[in-house]
């Protein structure tokens, strides 16, 4: 037996021992994207491609839970080809429905005066690149990010326009700095007030107090009346662990941090070797699809 067939073997019988609800209708699977199920190149891994739309077949609900926006989750879910999924982005701030039919709608959003802690970052980081996040259309900038990044753009602004009304999320990019230079930087931040969770490339997520990933999960169940204890999460980055501690079954990337693991009920493998689409297919075998 290799491995990939191991975990799913592993998978189903830690899934097996929760106690699952018979309907399908009764579950859901909540899915981060980048370093989850997604390659370097944005392309979906066929595990997890052909497993999760079993699951949604069989009457699964699916959930994206992303640190990304609106605009950047859209095509992964119609990379999928799933005919509906829940959207929990901008770090579960922004919480939507999608379909092949209707395209995006959303239905939950919580907002935040960015004015107080942006004055507090720029004090720490002055010459940091600053984002908000016009729901669910894209981003307003102070300046533009590095070349690449940030493809969602609407406009660039002058910082009290930009900070003049309530926003979902701010994000900070300092590329003058590295990573080891940006989380010391970051340390010396009084976040008092939001939350907050340090991404890749010196990259820093500022949300409105309370709101979390794993909020964005508990906001999905409450919309579909599913129970916490039967949805299933899987995840790599610092900003999944909340996601992960809540959900009901919530297993870290073999590419995660150990910080990550350590929050999470189960480990599987890397997602270049197809972890997540080891747990979905474990998953089907339990119920049955």
């Amino acid at each position: 037996m290799g491995e990939y067939a191991e975990q799913v073997t592993r998978h189903a019988i830690a899934l097996g021992l929760m106690g699952l609800p018979k309907s399908p209708r009764d579950v859901l699977v909540s899915l981060d994207i980048d370093g989850t199920i997604v390659t370097p190149e944005q392309q979906i891994y066929p595990k997890v491609k052909e497993y999760a739309d079993r699951l949604r077949i069989g009457g699964v609900h699916i959930c994206i839970t992303t640190g990304r926006s609106v605009p950047a989750t859209l095509p992964v879910v119609e990379g999928l080809e799933l005919e509906s999924a829940w959207i929990a982005s901008a770090n579960g701030s922004l919480v939507g429905h999608y379909t092949q039919t209707d395209g995006y709608a959303l239905t939950n959003q919580y907002t935040f005066d960015p004015r107080p802690i942006v004055a507090r970052v720029l004090q720490v980081l002055p010459e940091a690149c600053i984002g908000v996040e016009d729901n669910p259309l894209g981003f307003r900038v102070s300046k533009p990010f590095p070349p690449g990044e940030l493809r969602e753009t609407l406009e660039v602004q002058d910082l009290d326009t930009l900070l003049a009304t309530p926003v979902s999320r701010v994000v900070i990019r300092e590329p003058q700095l590295n990573n080891e230079e940006f989380h010391c930087a970051v340390n010396r931040i009084d976040f008092t007030g939001v939350e907050h969770a340090i991404g890749w490339r010196s990259w820093l997520d500022i949300n409105p107090p309370g709101t979390s990933k794993g909020h964005g999960l508990a906001t999905v169940c409450e919309n579909l009346g599913v129970d916490l204890g039967h949805t299933i999460a899987i995840g790599d980055g610092g900003n999944d662990i909340p996601l992960l501690r809540t959900a009901g079954y919530g297993v870290a990337m073999g590419n995660a941090r150990p910080e990550v693991k350590a929050a999470a009920a189960a480990t599987t493998l890397p997602d270049t070797k197809q972890g997540a689409g080891a747990v979905l297919e474990a998953l089907t075998q339990v119920m049955g699809l």
